[in-house]
C-alpha cells in the first residue's frame, strides 16, 4: 500500500472510532442499528432535539449580551470602511 493509501485508511479508522463514541453515547449498539434503523434514528433524533431545547435557551440568554457588544466594538471598523470607500 501506499502513503496515501494508509493515510485514507487512518482516516477512516479515525472518524469510525468517533462516530462509534457518539453513537454509544446516544446509546445505540450495533445489534440496534442493524435490527431497529428506524426506531435508532429516531432515538438519535429526539436526543438532538433534546440538546438543542436544552443549550438554545442559553444561546439565546447569552447572545442578549453578546451580540450588542461585538456590535458596538465593530462599529468603528465599519465606520472605517465606509469612509475609505467614499474618498476617490
Amino acid at each position: 500500500m501506499n502513503k496515501s493509501t494508509l493515510h485514507v485508511v487512518w482516516k477512516l479508522v479515525i472518524v469510525s472510532l468517533l462516530v462509534g463514541l457518539a453513537l454509544d453515547f446516544f446509546d445505540v449498539s450495533p445489534v440496534d442499528l442493524i435490527h431497529d434503523i428506524p426506531d435508532t434514528v429516531a432515538r438519535v433524533f429526539d436526543a438532538v432535539v433534546r440538546a438543542i431545547q436544552w443549550g438554545g435557551k442559553y444561546v439565546l440568554l447569552g447572545a442578549i449580551i453578546v451580540v450588542p457588544v461585538w456590535l458596538l466594538m465593530n462599529i468603528g471598523n465599519l465606520k472605517g470602511k465606509f469612509r475609505n470607500k467614499n474618498k476617490p
